[in-house]
């Protein structure tokens, strides 16, 4: 389990992390697909593994939807999303308690996230929470996905502190192994499809701190 007297700083994903957002996510392709009548294709997950939401209008608009822009599409689907952080997408259970406990033990927090600033902005408004972070990152400004670790190592470089004094809680593969690979804390949201063993062999492998939680009532709140 976390050792909170080691971490100086949390780096926080967001959709999945902090919000329950990840159905609105997946529904956010059907629903394009249905509106122009068109099939869903089999391979779209493998299409949209490491796509950020503008890599994923490019997709659809070179691929599925040549009457559109990727710009139209792009506006479409932030239009969607953004309308959702706004009214329908709850913090998970636990999130607002532990950012508090965070913030009352003086533990420096950012969010790191694939979603653009925009729809980020939106729900920090929503849940007032806009005070609370010292920073936001997105990997469209970052330029790269979590598949590398540059959005981490940025991160790390904004809080002037040491990898292994910040811990990161993402509930996404891709991310989690970037960050064992950079050995630095993760505290895992895992669910029934997670690669468990997966993670607990790389972190093992790396000598990383790996947490594993369902939800963040079995996280300890930092004193």
């Amino acid at each position: 389990m976390l050792n909170w007297q080691n971490i100086d700083a949390v780096i926080f994903d967001m959709d999945g992390t902090l919000v329950d957002s990840m159905q609105y996510w997946r529904d956010l392709p059907l629903n394009l697909f249905q509106t122009h009548d068109l099939p869903l294709p089999n391979n779209l997950d493998e299409l949209l593994a490491t796509a950020d939401l503008w890599q994923a209008a490019e997709v659809f608009a070179e691929q599925f939807i040549p009457q559109l822009t990727t710009q139209q599409i792009f506006d479409l689907l932030q239009q969607e999303m953004d309308a959702h952080y706004a009214q329908d997408i709850p913090l998970l259970p636990g999130v607002r308690r532990l950012l508090q406990a965070l913030r009352q033990s003086g533990k420096k927090m950012c969010i790191a996230t694939m979603t653009d600033r925009p729809q980020v902005e939106t729900m920090l408004r929503t849940h007032r929470l806009e005070n609370i972070f010292d920073f936001l990152m997105t990997t469209p400004e970052v330029g790269s996905g979590k598949n590398q670790p540059d959005i981490f190592l940025q991160a790390c470089q904004r809080f002037a502190l040491p990898q292994q004094r910040i811990a990161v809680f993402e509930d996404s593969r891709t991310a989690a192994k970037t960050v064992l690979q950079l050995k630095m804390p993760l505290v895992f949201i895992y669910n029934e499809f997670s690669p468990i063993a997966e993670l607990q062999a790389l972190a093992a492998e790396k000598q990383a701190s790996l947490t594993l939680i369902k939800n963040y009532a079995e996280l300890p709140l930092p004193n």
